[in-house]
């Protein structure tokens, strides 16, 4: 066959720097699998063969799917350059009936490097009037160089990196050449022009360290987040999907929000992540674009048919939901608002407390100390607190402040609809109250935490925050869903008045004077919240995510 391209790795058995190199896993298959596999996968290259000095090498390259052309030991010693092990293959290859135009060198120190560049390097010599493509990385740094007289600096002028002329650093990750440019000395054409690699695919394995940089690179992951956040829904689950970025910062990761979830997309992208607004019925499309691996869903409801789609595409599905029918759809479940006693792990159904994500802010946050006269009452309703708890609360809770010297910090969240009644409310209060506060879309909530000696909130994923502060809080639930949490119970350390539309003004009162009054009750409630172990939960399910 004519016209042919050749793709030879070069392997030897006896690396020292790194012992048994070349056969070592990385990524869950030895170095060499990851060239071969590359070069295989690469849709211009027609033959793929190891050329190597170890039967056990050979025996792994073929076990991938490469053909194997074994030197004698005058090609294998320390010395010996690529040039002639490289003509040497050929040779051998070209005595099977083969006859090769283009010839490559793809390095099995570069695991990282994609099939796509292979190509691509490859259509450049087939195209257009080169003789050798060969991989580098840019370089340009102000750099320096030592002669006899010691050091001396290898720029004109100490300028910012942008101004340097550009430099280029080899990677040996991939040289492609035309077959007459292969000899025993050289494997290079008078007409060279360069491929830039990006990312770590100029990464040559050297060294440990080179090695831990490379295991950690092919471990990353292409996770799209598809997340919800309104003024009907509030915040609490992009909160959740915030937090979990965090984490996830060495891994490809972006969020998919539908254009109705607009308090979503603005919280997202005022924290500067990637969100691409697209059209539910789209989606699928989108994240394929995006090329994930994993599809995590943190909304309420999630379709079936939609769980589905993405499986039967490929994808590995995960949910963070309270209700929906599409978890039965998916690889892996959360829900930390329902009993943990429902926990399947064989099933990667994981429910209840050890699962909560707790935000970073809260791991270094300082709890208020305990006081048995209190001093601080904090309300908070969620993002967008829809039954307008907040305001039912300070309704039934006035005629208390006058003879009382406590404070209030009320929050209102990004989405709440009712702000300037509310302002004017807090307005009303300042007169009876000793201090009143009012706070509108907090970035800190721990601050405002850590100065509470009790709480009023909804049944939600503020509680856990509550508790990890160690702050007894009466609950309200917003609406039916929240009337499932089960974490907001007496035996957890929270006092759950029920729906709260159905609450009374008496009964909200009874249990504020109860929390205010009542030191021992208070003190007890806190042992109760603190005894929660709330900080591992986030490295656990970040570890799941990763794992599926």
């Amino acid at each position: 066959m004519s016209n042919e391209t050749l793709v030879v790795i070069p392997a030897r058995g006896g690396s020292k720097g790194i012992p048994r190199k070349n056969l070592s896993p990385i990524g869950g298959k030895p170095l060499i699998a990851w060239a071969i596999e590359a070069a295989r996968c690469a849709q211009r290259v027609d033959v793929v063969a190891v050329s190597t000095d170890s039967q056990e090498i050979a025996s792994v390259a073929q076990r991938f799917g490469a053909q194997v052309v074994l030197r004698g030991p005058e090609l294998s010693g320390d010395q010996v350059t690529l040039d002639p092990v490289i003509a040497h293959a050929v040779g051998e290859m070209e005595k099977l009936g083969h006859d090769f135009e283009l010839v490559a060198t793809v390095q099995p120190t570069s695991p990282l490097l994609r099939s796509e560049t292979i190509d691509r390097a490859i259509e450049r010599l087939r195209t257009g009037e080169l003789d050798t493509v060969l991989s580098v990385v840019d370089d340009t740094h102000l750099g320096w160089l030592e002669d006899s007289n010691g050091f001396r600096p290898d720029y004109a002028a100490r300028v910012n990196r942008q101004q340097l002329p550009k430099r280029f650093r080899e990677t040996g990750g991939i040289l492609v050449t035309r077959r007459s440019c292969v000899s025993n000395t050289s494997r290079i054409g008078a007409r060279i022009d360069l491929e830039v690699l990006d990312g770590f695919q100029g990464l040559d394995i050297d060294t440990s360290d080179d090695w831990l940089i490379a295991e950690a690179a092919l471990s990353r992951r292409r996770l799209a987040f598809i997340t919800i956040g309104n003024e009907r829904q509030g915040l609490g689950h992009v909160t959740r999907t915030h937090c979990l970025m965090e984490c996830l910062n060495a891994h490809h990761v972006r969020v998919f929000c539908d254009p109705e979830q607009i308090l979503a997309i603005q919280r997202l992208r005022d924290a500067h992540y990637d969100v691409q607004i697209v059209e539910r019925s789209r989606m699928l499309e989108a994240i394929g674009r995006f090329g994930a691996e994993i599809i995590v869903h943190d909304e309420l409801n999630t379709d079936p048919s939609q769980i589905e789609a993405e499986r039967n595409a490929g994808y590995k599905v995960v949910v963070f939901e309270d209700n929906g029918p599409g978890q039965q759809q998916a690889h892996l479940v959360f829900n930390e608002l329902y009993t943990a006693e429902a926990t399947r792990p064989k099933d990667s159904r994981w429910f209840g407390p050890s699962v909560y994500c707790l935000r970073d802010e809260f791991r270094h946050a300082t709890r208020a100390e305990f006081r048995d006269k209190p001093q601080t009452l904090l309300l908070s309703f969620g993002g967008t607190d829809p039954q307008r708890l907040t305001q039912r609360v300070l309704e039934s809770i006035a005629p208390e402040l006058p003879n009382s010297e406590i404070e209030l910090i009320v929050v209102a969240g990004r989405g709440l609809g009712y702000i300037e009644q509310l302002e004017a409310q807090v307005e009303g209060l300042r007169e009876q109250a000793k201090s009143v506060e009012l706070h509108r879309d907090v970035p800190m909530m721990s601050e405002l935490m850590g100065r509470a000696d009790f709480a009023f909130s909804s049944a939600g994923r503020t509680l856990y925050e509550l508790a990890h502060m160690g702050v007894p809080t009466i609950v309200l639930g917003q609406n039916d869903i929240e009337m499932s949490h089960t974490f907001a119970a007496i035996e957890n350390g929270f006092l759950h008045l029920g729906r709260g539309e159905h609450a009374t003004a008496s009964d909200i009162r009874a249990a504020y004077r109860c929390l205010l009054e009542t030191p021992a009750l208070r003190k007890a409630l806190r042992s109760r919240l603190l005894a929660q172990d709330l900080e591992s939960g986030r490295d656990f399910v970040v570890r799941k995510i990763l794992e599926v």
